[in-house]
């Protein structure tokens, strides 16, 4: 029980300590989102109006996907931003301004080839997304704040007003603590939004919209 208050404490504080960056990346994806739904239209259109003239099929929303693909997928997409925001945290807006965009043309193409598929997209994205998007924007949070600690920590190491490599530790290891949390923070998110795409996401869309 401990150890859960402990993890909760620092958890508040980190998400509060951090809120303007939290919120600078929520609308970086939002933009990215609704930018690419809007300016991909044309070039969908226009590579894939082959399409439903070479078949009768269209795009439907796949629940045949398990869980557990899902969240080692998302998992470790998460991992590779964290570790990737070392360099210099270019990793972390270029991964957030991607999964904007990706899910963005995805919202696109189904608006175009599915009865109703814009909303239905949006009803199917709404349940688990709530729990996958906030996952991958922490996991570029989190993913600076390993850069800030890293870079923070060399130049207390160059710094001659410190003393070892254990005192520019000590000085920066609340962004690193910080950092851990929210990450962890991240794949519990994940966890919950695996299950929640797996199985309800399609079916709460069909029974909203429609199959």
């Amino acid at each position: 029980m401990n150890i859960l208050k402990k993890f909760k404490d620092l958890l508040f504080e980190s998400l509060r300590d951090n809120k303007k960056l939290i919120i600078v990346f929520y609308v970086f994806f939002i933009v990215c989102f609704i930018g690419a739904w809007i300016l991909s239209a044309d070039a969908i259109s226009a590579s894939l109006s082959g399409i439903q003239n070479a078949s009768s099929s269209t795009p439907t929303l796949d629940n045949t996907i398990s869980a557990m693909d899902i969240l080692i997928n998302n998992e470790w997409s998460g991992i590779l931003t964290y570790v990737g925001s070392i360099f210099f945290g270019i990793f972390a807006i270029i991964s957030l301004g991607y999964n904007g965009v990706n899910l963005g043309m995805f919202g696109q193409l189904f608006s175009q080839y599915v009865p109703n598929g814009g909303l239905k997209y949006i009803v199917y994205l709404i349940p688990h997304g709530i729990f996958e998007i906030t996952a991958t924007v922490l996991h570029s949070v989190a993913g600076i704040l390993l850069f800030l600690f890293i870079w923070r920590f060399i130049r207390a190491m160059i710094s001659k007003d410190v003393h070892g490599a254990s005192e520019a530790f000590n000085q920066n290891k609340k962004v690193l603590i910080q950092s851990l949390i929210i990450m962890i923070f991240s794949a519990i998110l994940l966890v919950i939004a695996a299950l929640i795409e797996a199985y309800f996401s399609v079916p709460f869309s069909e029974f909203i919209v429609g199959a």
